[in-house]
């Protein structure tokens, strides 16, 4: 029976040895492991630089006192809804959610509209 080739995860050369064996050396599995952890690093300071965006704007607007605004503008405005810190039901209305970004929280209702409020603020 022949053995099946088996290659370096980190850099595609012929491995041989254990069955078990991903790496064909200690520094090709140092470098596999390190731009694995780079990788995901970068993607979660992304990450964290868009909900740190969203809060400032939230910031802003609740600073200014502006509790209510449209989606198209609060879009406009550079806000991205694709990330959130927490979701919970709306306990007054059973049918929406309320999406938490840190210490505030946003409603979006059926016409568009988006209620911006503080952390243990109730949104109606």
């Amino acid at each position: 029976m022949e053995e099946e080739k088996r290659y370096c995860l980190n850099c595609k050369r012929a491995i041989a040895g254990r069955l078990d064996k991903k790496f064909c050396s200690d520094s090709c599995r140092t470098m596999y492991n390190n731009r694995l952890y780079r990788e995901r690093k970068g993607s979660l300071e992304r990450i964290d630089r868009i909900l740190k965006k969203n809060h400032a704007i939230m910031e802003k607007l609740y600073s200014r006192g502006e509790r209510e605004i449209d989606f198209s503008e609060l879009f406009g405005m550079g806000f991205n809804f694709d990330y959130i810190t927490s979701l919970r039901e709306n306990p007054d209305t059973g049918s929406s959610f309320i999406i938490g970004c840190y210490d505030y929280s946003y409603v979006i209702d059926r016409n568009g509209k988006v209620t911006i409020g503080k952390k243990n603020t109730i949104l109606l």
